[in-house]
């Protein structure tokens, strides 16, 4: 069992991170297109053999197919048609919409990703984006539905998550938040959201390996492991000093430049972004405070991990940072 556990968590998941990467330096629809449902065809398979919940597998496998079909459809009719009509356009940023789950074709996502190990989720989040976003920024066309996905993707996320208590919906409902600000720098035809992208799955790689490193529920760590959760999540919420305050402030400044015209969509954005961070903090809030004060709830059933172990979270943490270096 040892062999088919490493070719399936060091080879596929391997490859399904290098056809991602691979897509950016594309320009070619059709290829994109066929190393997509390559990529999903990997993912599916890991997910078969990692998730117990067979029905919830092919749930996600129906949600794929039917947005691939209707874009391979449009592909191909764009490259019959000399003019692209609206209805075509709007079929294709639709099939977009839904492999992204943008919404209001998002409930997919929070339904699925509730029985997603740590693993299966952080690549839904961040991996299987990237492609549709690759696909997204080779269309020369500055159509308006894709003011619409920015606008839904800032508004729904918050509104979702004030009667929502779970973790993982937290961070589904928070990477659908952060597509918002990719779409918007796509929008604006400015290769920075590459690097946005890049940031984001490094903050979200480690949030999912800490947790997913002490395989105990997220409400029973104790404080100083919490201290630098509280820390991920705050740099997730783009506060300052942390590196996604950077970038946001940088895909500020973007959007200002290239068009002022839509500077009531910014500050949606940046109000939508402040309210997550309201739900950030309270779900730190119960899991810091609330819990650990009754000592009933809480569980000590974790080794002991000393305080130089901690440091190295921080530490890594902060790598992030250094891209702005580069």
């Amino acid at each position: 069992m040892l062999l088919p556990n490493i070719f399936i968590k060091y080879f596929m998941l391997t490859n399904m991170s290098f056809l991602a990467m691979l897509s950016l330096f594309m320009n070619d629809i059709m290829n994109i297109w066929f190393m997509m449902e390559i990529n999903n065809f990997m993912f599916i398979s890991y997910l078969s053999y990692s998730m117990k919940n067979k029905k919830m597998i092919f749930f996600y496998f129906t949600i794929q197919i039917i947005p691939s079909l209707m874009l391979i459809l449009m592909i191909i009719m764009s490259s019959l048609l000399i003019t692209k009509s609206n209805l075509e356009m709007s079929l294709l940023y639709i099939s977009l919409m839904i492999k992204l789950g943008i919404p209001p074709f998002h409930f997919w996502m929070p339904m699925i990703s509730m029985y997603m190990s740590w693993m299966n989720l952080f690549f839904l989040l961040t991996i299987q984006k990237i492609i549709p976003f690759s696909i997204l920024s080779i269309m020369n066309d500055k159509n308006s539905i894709m003011l619409i996905m920015v606008t839904l993707s800032s508004i729904i996320p918050p509104i979702m998550m004030m009667t929502q208590l779970k973790f993982k919906l937290l961070l589904t409902y928070s990477s659908i938040n952060q597509s918002s600000w990719m779409i918007m720098l796509i929008f604006m035809k400015n290769i920075f959201w590459v690097v946005y992208m890049i940031n984001y799955t490094i903050i979200t790689m480690l949030i999912f390996y800490f947790i997913n490193f002490y395989k105990m529920s997220f409400n029973y760590l104790y404080l100083n492991f919490n201290m630098i959760m509280l820390m991920m999540m705050l740099n997730m919420a783009g506060m300052p000093p942390f590196s996604f305050f950077m970038f946001k402030w940088l895909s500020i400044f973007i959007f200002m430049f290239n068009s002022m015209n839509l500077f009531m969509l910014f500050m949606l954005m940046m109000i939508s972004s402040l309210m997550m961070f309201f739900m950030y903090l309270r779900m730190m809030y119960m899991s810091m405070f609330l819990k650990l004060s009754s000592s009933k709830l809480i569980k000590m059933n974790i080794y002991y991990t000393n305080f130089n172990k901690s440091i190295i979270w921080i530490l890594a943490m902060t790598l992030s940072m250094m891209i702005i270096m580069i």
